[in-house]
């Protein structure tokens, strides 16, 4: 898993965040709490993810690597924070489309 440059969050940026920081990019178990990232699949924007179901073998496997662009600590805080990741996108790149 890799994490972007700029991560978006709902979490305090505080000690508890930065250990789920380092909790992802460990890829160890930690509390429960939501990640946005790219698509993994063909289709969509963005996803959502418990971060835990992020660690089963199914994703492990995978050939892509899994880019986190947000972190937070209840699925609609998630939801909230996809939204203002394409809203700030579609500020700068004038398109909702990945490079």
């Amino acid at each position: 898993m890799k994490l972007a440059d700029n991560i978006y969050t709902d979490i305090e940026k505080n000690k508890v965040f930065r250990r789920a920081l380092d909790r992802i990019a460990e890829g160890k178990k930690y509390m429960s709490f939501y990640v946005v990232t790219l698509p993994l699949f063909s289709y969509g924007l963005l996803e959502i993810y418990e971060f835990n179901e992020l660690r089963q073998p199914y994703y492990r496997k995978m050939d892509d690597e899994i880019t986190i662009l947000a972190i937070s600590k209840s699925k609609t805080g998630a939801k909230e924070l996809a939204m203002n990741i394409l809203e700030d996108h579609l500020d700068q790149e004038g398109v909702l489309q990945w490079p």
